[in-house]
């Protein structure tokens, strides 16, 4: 094992994993901060003594500080060269959590991401990888996660109005938004899930909807008006709209 992560479990084993006190905590903290300024002349691990290490230490090892130390100049470096073995790791990091760590700007990818100053998304760096593995589950799955936020975000605003990002929708932006779907649905059936049926309806509806209600605004008060005179059924505010 490389010292850089012998010394790093060394501090860990230091420690109990939960409900450690404020003064615990403190030095737990300057340890690893220590820890992350260290040099080491042996260098850095390779990719598959970072699998190694992930699989017997991950609890402990899912945080900023490890993953920026240790992961992402190995990453990073695999990325220069055009290899797809770093960021494969990346996204197995995520293998067996919740679909919240996903999406949040914690996780592995999202902080490699944020070393390239987000020049890639965690999506496009998923479709580096599966442009030559296709079938890579960990991939898929951080797809999946992070599309579906993007489309259950894009409606939880209905009937007042369909986004695209943060902003509302125009009428350019549908046929990508509607290709999102279907390549979500595409994903959603090759990873076996089977109850995305309403989200991929909704959007669908509404996106569709709301480009008529774009290209004729004058003609309605507004988005919810539409909706209503042209008889197309939905529910009010975002608590209602729940896909599991």
């Amino acid at each position: 094992m490389k010292q850089i992560l012998a010394d790093y479990i060394e501090i860990c084993l230091k420690f109990r994993k939960e409900y450690l006190s404020k003064p615990e905590r403190k030095q737990r903290h300057i340890l690893l901060t220590e820890w992350a300024k260290a040099q080491y002349v042996d260098g850095n691990p390779t990719i598959p003594e970072l699998y190694e290490f992930w699989d017997k230490y991950k609890d402990v090892s899912y945080n900023k500080i490890f993953i920026e130390k240790a992961i992402v100049p190995i990453v990073n470096e695999d990325f220069q060269n055009g290899g797809i073995e770093g960021l494969k790791f990346l996204f197995y990091c995520l293998h067996g959590r919740d679909g919240i760590k996903y999406i949040s700007t914690t996780s592995p990818v999202s902080i490699f991401s944020k070393t390239h100053n987000y020049k890639y998304s965690s999506i496009q760096l998923a479709d580096m990888v599966l442009e030559k593995e296709p079938d890579n589950e960990d991939a898929l799955k951080a797809t999946y996660f992070i599309t579906k936020e993007h489309l259950w975000f894009s409606i939880h605003e209905i009937p007042f109005g369909v986004l695209n990002g943060m902003d509302g929708a125009n009428i350019s932006d549908i046929p990508n938004m509607l290709s999102s779907v279907d390549k979500f649905q595409a994903i959603s059936n090759k990873l076996k899930i089977d109850n995305d049926e309403i989200l991929i309806e909704d959007c669908r509806r509404f996106y569709v909807a709301y480009r008529e209600y774009l290209q004729q605004v004058d003609r309605y008060s507004d988005f919810e008006d539409y909706l209503n005179k042209n008889n197309i059924p939905y529910e009010r505010y975002c608590s209602t709209y729940h896909y599991e």
